[in-house]
Parts: structure tokens; sequence; C-alpha cells
């Protein structure tokens, strides 16, 4: 009787433990407080804007603005025509806040010594009120 007493009790603790990992209807948390992650499709990136050879934002799907920051420096990014961005884990084909990508920065040059893949971070979603503080020059719309 001791052993189904043990064996009830630990198995009602997983089940409680495993729907806590559940995801919520409402995409907070289980306590309310932390947002889950914003991800976004690379394939569905429509537009960019660029600020220097470190931060592009781009605008996938509808309208999600995303700032990626490059580890360093970027080289061609301030001048490229196109990007193509790249998921750096190769886990799926969805990049989120705090993932590493690979940015593919298509410049003008004829010689294509400037495409070099370099690395960055997605770091964050703008909200609707970021997007519309960023000058006109970056805005992706």
């Amino acid at each position: 009787m001791r052993l189904h007493l043990v064996s009830a009790l630990t198995l009602t603790v997983a089940v409680g433990g495993m729907a806590s990992c559940a995801p919520t209807p409402s995409g907070m948390g289980g306590d309310g407080a932390a947002p889950v992650r914003a991800c976004f499709y690379p394939a569905t990136v429509v537009n960019f804007r660029t600020s220097g050879d470190n931060i592009a934002y781009i605008k996938a799907g509808r309208s999600e603005i995303y700032e990626l920051r490059a580890a360093g420096f970027c080289r061609g990014l301030s001048g490229a025509r196109g990007i193509t961005i790249t998921e750096t884990a190769g886990m799926g084909s969805r990049a989120c806040v705090g993932d590493s990508v690979n940015i593919l920065a298509s410049s003008p040059m004829l010689d294509d010594s400037t495409n070099v893949p370099c690395r960055a971070q997605v770091a964050r979603r703008l909200t609707d009120e970021e997007v519309a503080a960023l000058p006109d020059r970056l805005r992706p719309l």
C-alpha cells in the first residue's frame, strides 16, 4: 500500500510539473509575468533598414519589426541592397529573440567581395511605439 501511495504522489508531482511548462492561451508565462519569446520566419522578411554595419531592422510577416545586432561588425551591411537571414543553430526555420542568426548582405559591389555572412543576434521585437520613434530612414515599412 505504501508503494502505491508513493507512486501516486510521484505521478501527481510529475504531471503538475509538466502542466506548468505548457503554453498558456494568453501568451504569458505561468505566473503571467514573462511573455513568450517573439519569433519570426526568416523567409517572411519583406523589408529591412540598417544603422551602420552592425544593426539591421527587419520587417517580417505582416507587421513585426525586429532589431538584429551584429556580433561586432557586419561587412557591407550599411550599403546592402538585400539581405538573407538564416538561423545558425540549424534546429528549425524560426528565429526568436535571443537566437543567433547569420546575415548575408548583398552589396552593390560587382566582385562579391563584401558578400560574407556575419553572425548577429535577434535583439528584440519592437513595439508599435518603438517603431514610430525610429527615424524614418531606419523604419522598414
